[in-house]
């Protein structure tokens, strides 16, 4: 799989009406940016930047079908997937009179029409790593995108977790920050166009970073590296339109994102190929020791050492990244911000993480406004 997925991808998802229940377009809008655009609406306007369009012509009826031919102009700029039923006739002999478009069975493997997407979009994330990135680095990159790309398809179908490719990110991750430091990998990090991606990027390797300056032993680095790339799962069952938002959120969209931990404990339950320590991370990383924090609101003694520097991590790396809507504060402001929490956070394990960073110089790698187009969740 190519590294296309989680991209600010702009596509336009076109149908007759609502789409249909059955379509694999509707769960597009969690893997690329997507809108959706009615046939008799269709127009230059619909469909500026738009890279791809895809038709669903499931329940088309004679007038939008005729509105869409009429307004296939607008689309020639644009590769489009008409998604039929190969087994239909009517629906075939209404994609060949469009005009020049890619035929996608409907029933076939939601996979298949994210591959051709894909291929179609054609862009790698690699190549927008700095040209000096250790060589370590940018195969750590490509092997967590590829393993972030198989999470969201795995949350999104609850198909099985690729456990191999999650271990061996980690593994690669764990000795890219053992021979370069963190900062080569921030500086990859955020050249990601995703803002949800890149956090969960981050949070991985500083996360790596941490539990090596802690001292603990290889296989628990590797461990909460796999976490980090993990804690948001539960963020891949909300659409990319939400999560990538470029505006500060609503009160129902933030309910909606707040309500990731409990999307991720109903993704992990059943999987007994994902360790406890994951799921906890996964679960439990909003939890504050004084009993705060949510789903559970549990308390210090129920939350383990591992998510306590999850939380840390995630929080810091939640205040000093750059968003469309804001600029990310300096290192030593985040400190002030997580030390003000008082009895939320392990203050302890926050003064060591502190030391890390600060005589590190880890907390203020330089970001360019390019990079800074992810959305307001993270």
């Amino acid at each position: 799989m190519d590294s296309s997925w989680g991209q600010r991808v702009e596509i336009v998802l076109i149908s007759d009406g609502p789409l249909p229940v059955d379509s694999p377009a509707r769960k597009l809008p969690f893997f690329f940016a997507a809108r959706l655009v009615d046939m008799v609406s269709l127009s230059p306007r619909t469909v500026v930047d738009a890279k791809i369009a895809v038709v669903e012509l499931q329940d088309a009826t004679d007038a939008g079908l005729t509105a869409l031919k009429a307004a296939w102009d607008h689309l020639a700029s644009v590769p489009v997937i008409c998604l039929v039923d190969r087994k239909s006739r009517r629906e075939t002999i209404q994609a060949a009179a469009l005009g020049s478009s890619q035929l996608c069975d409907r029933d076939a493997p939601l996979i298949l029409l994210l591959k051709r997407i894909n291929a179609l979009v054609n862009e790698d994330l690699c190549a927008a790593l700095p040209e000096d990135a250790p060589a370590q680095t940018v195969e750590a990159y490509r092997k967590s995108n590829a393993f972030l790309q198989s999470l969201c398809l795995s949350a999104v179908e609850g198909s099985p977790i690729q456990m191999n490719l999650l271990n061996a990110s980690a593994e690669e991750l764990l000795e890219a920050l053992s021979l370069h430091g963190l900062s080569p990998w921030l500086e990859a990090v955020h050249t990601h166009h995703s803002g949800t991606y890149s956090h969960s990027l981050m949070v991985a390797g500083v996360a790596g970073m941490f539990a090596m300056h802690l001292g603990w032993p290889e296989e628990e680095c590797k461990e909460v590296i796999a976490g980090g790339l993990v804690h948001d799962i539960g963020k891949m069952r909300i659409p990319l339109s939400i999560l990538d938002k470029p505006d500060k959120l609503t009160e129902e969209e933030r309910k909606i994102i707040n309500k990731h931990p409990v999307f991720g404990r109903d993704i992990l339950k059943p999987r007994l190929e994902v360790s406890v320590a994951i799921k906890k991370i996964a679960i439990q990383h909003h939890e504050y020791l004084d009993g705060s924090g949510y789903p559970l609101g549990l308390d210090g003694s129920r939350i383990s050492a591992q998510v306590r520097l999850m939380t840390i991590c995630d929080i810091f790396s939640a205040l000093t990244e750059i968003r469309a809507y804001k600029d990310g504060v300096p290192a030593r402001v985040a400190f002030g911000i997580m030390k003000k929490m008082g009895p939320k956070l392990d203050q302890a394990m926050l003064s060591s993480f502190m030391d890390m960073v600060l005589k590190r110089d880890l907390g203020d790698v330089k970001r360019t406004p390019l990079h800074a187009s992810g959305g307001a969740a993270a």
